[in-house]
């Protein structure tokens, strides 16, 4: 359900907010360094540097390449074990970090959740603990508040959390 009591819509997969979550990501990161392409060892950095973390309290993340023409990213793992570990696998084009926040908030939320309320509370929070909470870095919460008021305009709920807020002190500066 939206925030507003209507149901958010499915595509074809049955993942409910799924396009929705797409088109938030575009009108909250597109034009910023979010989604500028990097190496593949940097969008890795990125995701291991926040599952290994002291904040971290999802599953083990390992991150691999996608197959050669593999068009989009994924985390994959056993749906319905909890802790069970999830695979993170980065498309080439996809090498962003905003591609990484996605994928680890899945991991985060659990990949059966697809799109839900849960994973975008998860994926503001990964996206604060990668880009937002360095205090030396001078971001402020810039990027979470822009993806958090595209999920508002676009009347998608936040779950509360089911991990601890992202907490300054817990993060290393991870430079973009």
């Amino acid at each position: 359900m939206t925030a507003h009591g209507r149901p958010a819509r499915c595509d074809e997969s049955g993942d409910v907010g799924r396009l929705a979550v797409y088109a938030c990501e575009l009108a909250a990161f597109d034009g910023t360094d979010l989604e500028d392409e990097r190496s593949f060892e940097e969008v890795e950095r990125f995701i291991l540097s926040i599952a290994a973390g002291p904040w971290w309290t999802g599953p083990m993340v390992t991150v691999r390449r996608a197959r050669a023409g593999t068009a989009s990213s994924v985390a994959a793992g056993s749906v319905g074990r909890a802790g069970a570990p999830i695979e993170i696998r980065l498309a080439d084009s996809q090498c962003t970090v905003a591609t990484g926040a996605h994928e680890l908030a899945h991991a985060l939320a659990g990949v059966e959740r697809g799109h839900d309320a849960v994973f975008r509370r998860a994926y503001l929070d990964v996206v604060a603990m990668g880009t937002n909470v360095d205090p030396l870095d001078r971001r402020g919460t810039t990027h979470v508040d822009q993806l958090a008021d595209a999920f508002a305009s676009a009347g998608l709920a936040l779950a509360e959390r089911r991990w601890p807020p992202p907490d300054a002190g817990t993060v290393g500066a991870i430079a973009l």
